[in-house]
């Protein structure tokens, strides 16, 4: 039976359904039309490319923005590399200080995915599931066979884990509402030197 639904949905209708909030999303990590035009023909592209393993058509949305958020933090990743050693200034105006606080964001962002890569396969999975595709700590205790409790564990500890690896790399200060507003770079072989 799962046969028959599998990529009933079309480029086009995801397309139709998806582009604007697509758009808006990268818009929004990026604040440059330029580039979130860019990005977006690049979501879609993959998309496009990689419709064949949608699995599950009721997913879909997860799934396209998963891609999106992807190929933000990679379009994130090359800009860190091609600007490794600038230095950002901060100025009064308060445009360029949000700009600046995204940028910060965005970076410790991209830290954290490479930190979870480091994290016990168990961990990784559960944050994965809870904190990137958006599933609830019950729906993840159903997935893995777990209980609720056992579930809620998996994803404190993976928490826990990831900020001690940020805390150990590079810590960051934080203003009232959770947005980087400082970054404490440490000397050694961490991912923010």
């Amino acid at each position: 039976m799962l046969q028959n639904t599998l990529n009933t949905i079309t480029f086009n209708e995801i397309w139709l359904k998806f582009s604007h909030p697509v758009k808006d999303f990268i818009r929004h990590q990026t604040h440059n039309s330029d580039i979130t035009d860019d990005l977006l023909q690049e979501v879609f592209i993959k998309i496009h490319q990689n419709l064949h393993l949608l699995r599950e058509e009721e997913k879909v949305a997860g799934w396209v923005f998963q891609i999106a958020r992807n190929t933000v933090l990679n379009y994130f990743r090359s800009q860190k590399r091609n600007l490794e050693n600038q230095e950002i200034f901060v100025t009064e105006n308060e445009s360029e200080n949000a700009f600046k606080e995204n940028n910060l964001n965005e970076m410790v962002g991209i830290w954290l995915e490479e930190f979870k890569k480091d994290l016990a396969p168990k961990y990784r999975e559960a944050l994965q599931l809870v904190d990137i595709e958006g599933i609830s700590q019950v729906e993840l205790a159903n997935r893995l066979g777990i209980s609720v409790s056992g579930a809620k564990s998996r994803v404190q500890r993976g928490r826990e884990q990831l900020k001690q690896k940020l805390i150990d790399c590079c810590p960051v200060k934080t203003d009232q509402y959770g947005n980087i507003i400082e970054i404490q770079h440490k000397n050694g072989d961490c991912i923010c030197t």
